[in-house]
């Protein structure tokens, strides 16, 4: 049993490792709320649930006031009068989404 254990407390702590604990928490925060996306840092990375990523990026944008323009593979073009960004999506873990925002233009956490 104590064998068990210390397996259980090994894959829990490699699993937070490999992870990060403030990311872990990040996942926990949208699994537990009501938030679609959430701030990841300061530099323009936002993380959100993968279902209906793209739907609720183009939503995001277009109620902040930016018009979609195009796709090119994971980037996702936009524009704001003459003002014009980038946002990339990697899929990350199997269940999440990170958007980058390009010079975090925008805010599009909740």
């Amino acid at each position: 049993i104590i064998g068990i254990v210390f397996l259980v407390v090994m894959f829990a702590g490699a699993y937070i490792n490999n992870i990060g604990f403030h990311n872990l928490k990040l996942m926990y925060m949208l699994s537990t709320t009501e938030k679609l996306i959430v701030p990841m840092d300061k530099v323009g990375h936002y993380l959100a649930r993968e279902d209906r990523s793209v739907e609720l990026l183009k939503e995001r944008m277009s109620s902040k006031g930016w018009s979609y323009v195009e796709q090119e593979g994971s980037n996702y073009f936009f524009e704001k009068g003459n003002k014009e960004t980038i946002v990339t999506m990697q899929q990350w873990n199997h269940k999440y989404i990170i958007y980058q925002v390009k010079d975090n233009v925008i805010n599009i956490a909740d």
